[in-house]
């Protein structure tokens, strides 16, 4: 996986292909930003670059043998280290710290790679602050992390962090166009729920969602165009008594969607730049139908209730108050 393979933050690639090549890549590195955006695979696109036999204007061939043992994750010289559990720990650390003083055995360079970097549990992030300060010149250690500051601020001071960005959606839509074979229709609404994360876009199930969105059209249409109660209290019994907790929370995520649709709509916003796009006449419908005021109430009571599923509150009551209020 050469960097030229890999989708979005351009920016960064050009900066750590220029950086290999100028020989003078950071001994320690934190790769930051949301979660699904390809930071383990650019790291790993780092691993080939200095390891590669044949590299080109600073990145990897892709298919020479250490190229392909990186990419196959059989190289004995990089390593990806993984939650033990809720966390990382002492003794992984120290594992990590030891073999990091070793010279490579094939490679150029060493490369430790500890990904969800935030669940370093504290002893072992005070364990690896001697290797991060005093590396040894053949290793590489890369902290890949959706949490930066959720590292205690000696690792960050010790490290060069880059951020990275969430992909446009035109970048999605075409990583997904290209490997994933679907109508055009689907691979744009999913592009756009994704958010910019390939890994969100992978775990989304279209088929679900639209069955969210249609329920959720309904709710929304019962309020603001056919006034019907008994629908509303019908939908409440069926959210809070018949789906579990994370399901019943995509449903309200589903719905904040679709209102987000309409505030925009109601801006004067064209159809085609809405998340869900390939609905437009129940969205202008119900966008004829509301104020910006109703919606902006809406969001905020459906917010309210998500934050009140922290505290444990009755999912029944809270979801009939709020249906009969709006």
């Amino acid at each position: 996986m050469p960097f030229a393979s890999l989708v979005g933050n351009e920016r960064i690639k050009k900066l750590l292909r220029r950086a290999v090549m100028e020989g003078r890549v950071s001994q320690g590195l934190i790769f930051a930003g949301p979660t699904g955006v390809g930071k383990h695979k650019f790291a790993l696109a780092l691993a080939q670059a200095i390891n590669c036999e044949n590299p080109k204007e600073g990145d990897a061939c892709g298919h020479c043998p250490q190229c392909c043992k990186i990419a196959e994750s059989e190289h004995v010289d990089v390593a990806t280290i993984s939650p033990d559990g809720q966390f990382i720990k002492i003794g992984q650390m120290r594992g990590m710290s030891s073999d990091a003083q070793f010279r490579p055995y094939e490679g150029r360079r060493r490369v430790f790679i500890l990904d969800e970097a935030h669940r370093l549990k504290m002893e072992a992030a005070n364990s690896i602050l001697k290797i991060l300060e005093e590396p040894p010149s053949t290793s590489l250690i890369i902290l890949v992390t959706s949490k930066p500051y959720s590292l205690i601020e000696t690792i960050r001071s010790r490290c060069q962090m880059l951020s990275f960005a969430p992909l446009a959606d035109r970048e999605l839509e075409s990583f997904l166009a290209i490997n994933y074979r679907r109508p055009a229709e689907d691979t744009r609404l999913l592009a756009r729920l994704a958010r910019g994360s390939i890994g969100r876009a992978l775990e989304i199930d279209l088929g679900q969602y639209k069955e969210k969105r249609r329920l959720m059209i309904e709710i929304v249409e019962a309020v603001s165009i056919r006034r019907d109660t008994v629908r509303l209290l019908n939908a409440a019994e069926y959210m809070s008594r018949k789906l579990e907790r994370e399901e019943f929370e995509n449903h309200l995520d589903t719905l904040l969607v679709l209102l987000m649709d309409v505030f925009h709509l109601k801006l004067g916003r064209p159809t085609d730049s809405l998340t869900n796009a390939d609905i437009p006449d129940h969205l202008v419908r119900i966008a004829e139908a509301v104020s910006l005021e109703l919606i902006i109430d809406w969001v905020e009571r459906i917010e309210e209730l998500l934050i009140s599923l922290t505290r444990n509150l009755n999912r029944h009551v809270a979801m009939d108050a709020m249906f009969v209020s709006l």
